[in-house]
């Protein structure tokens, strides 16, 4: 017997050893495996017949070994596996990585490529993917969407999500070469935001929202939203990296004779320190002191700040976002732009380049570039005279003098 496990019951196709039946040792009804060689590839295939009829094993051979010359001829490989199969294997990788090459998280990237493009190519071989496949897929993306149409940004995002996935194909000898996949051309657009009138609407009425839920069994929820969204106002942070933020991560400094907040965020531009405003730690500082007495006890240091009661960080605060924002009576679309939790990022980064805030200053601060701050935000006076801070208008909340904060 040799390394394949075949018996004495082992057949040669064609004669020169590329085509091999043979049936494995020690089963009670054994059925025809193949072992196919092709010229000019490396290794060799083993694929089960699923037959025990030995003439219908031999035309499966055939037919099999056909199709992979074909493909080899073509620039494919037997090693190659479908989509899926990469996409398992790919996913499993990246546990042992554990972040990308920037530090960040491959969660966003995993779930992007799972969302469409492993329904779409699930069971293609990844050594038949063509540049016209990619053509086709996101013809196919734009009429095939949860919940709106995609835009030509959103495609090439994913587009950029995918690109680590066919890494690891070609680097697993799945793929030989990388196809063109351009996604549409995206159009540079101005990011949704708010008017000064709108935010100071939507933190006034903040407070009512909450306030009606009061003897609810919303209260909670609404009370953790408000101090969410004041947050991301008063920081730019990214739904990613306030979603993993933890009591640990928090900290009290010094800054132009000030003290001021100071967190530790790990986002898919990696991990950076983000500075709240001014007084902004008195939204914090309220979400401590509900869970003092939620846990009666001490707070876990190393649980998330936007939890749930159980301790669990809230993965979404989208139904929340869409009622306060229905309860204040700010338009969902402006400009043709609808807006989303991420209308608060933007709108932070507004306010500090009318404040006259450094672009690289604020740059570090978001995790991002100066370029995309001048692709997206390039139309912002940066020498606006009347540009209020964005603390100013936010509402003012006193703390509870017998309490004792880890981050202080």
């Amino acid at each position: 017997m040799d390394k394949t496990g075949e018996t004495e019951e082992r057949l040669d196709i064609r004669g020169d050893g590329r085509i091999i039946l043979y049936k494995r040792e020690g089963l009670k009804m054994p059925k025809w495996q193949a072992r196919i060689r092709v010229p000019n590839a490396t290794g060799y295939k083993i694929v089960t017949t699923k037959t025990a009829d030995v003439n219908e094993a031999r035309v499966f051979a055939v037919n099999l070994y056909e199709k992979l010359y074909f493909d080899v001829k073509a620039g494919g490989t037997l090693a190659s596996k479908t989509f899926k199969q990469t996409f398992d294997e790919w996913e499993k990788s990246l546990i042992t990585q554990g972040h990308t090459r920037q530090g960040g998280s491959w969660d966003d990237t995993i779930a992007r490529v799972k969302s469409y493009a492993l329904e779409y190519f699930g069971q293609k071989r990844m050594s038949d993917l063509k540049s016209v496949d990619f053509i086709d897929y996101w013809l196919w993306r734009k009429t095939n969407f949860t919940r709106k149409a995609p835009t030509n940004g959103t495609l090439k995002r994913e587009r950029t999500c995918l690109m680590p996935l066919l890494k690891f194909a070609k680097k697993r000898g799945y793929l030989t070469e990388i196809p063109d996949m351009e996604a549409p051309l995206s159009k540079t657009q101005r990011r949704s935001t708010f008017t000064d009138d709108e935010w100071k609407t939507l933190y006034t009425k903040a407070r009512a929202w909450v306030k009606e839920a009061e003897k609810l069994a919303t209260w909670r929820d609404r009370f953790i939203a408000q101090q969410y969204f004041l947050v991301l106002a008063n920081t730019g942070m990214r739904v990613g990296e306030i979603r993993n933020l933890r009591w640990s991560d928090l900290r009290m400094m010094t800054i132009d004779d000030s003290k001021q907040m100071v967190a530790w965020v790990q986002g898919k531009t990696g991990a950076r320190e983000v500075v709240f405003q001014p007084g902004a730690d008195a939204y914090i500082r309220r979400i401590y002191d509900m869970r003092i007495e939620e846990v009666e006890g001490e707070v876990d240091n190393d649980s998330a700040v936007f939890c749930h009661p159980d301790g669990s960080a809230i993965q979404s605060f989208k139904k929340s976002f869409q009622s306060l924002i229905t309860f204040a009576e700010i338009p969902i679309v402006r400009n043709g732009m609808a807006r989303t939790i991420y209308s608060l990022r933007h709108f932070y980064a507004t306010k500090r380049l009318e404040s006259e805030t450094s672009p690289f200053l604020l740059a570090k601060q978001m995790g991002t570039s100066v370029e995309m701050l001048e692709k997206f935000y390039g139309q912002t006076s940066v020498n606006a005279t009347t540009a209020r801070s964005v603390s100013k208008g936010n509402q003012k909340a006193g703390t509870k003098n017998d309490s004792q904060y880890p981050f202080d």
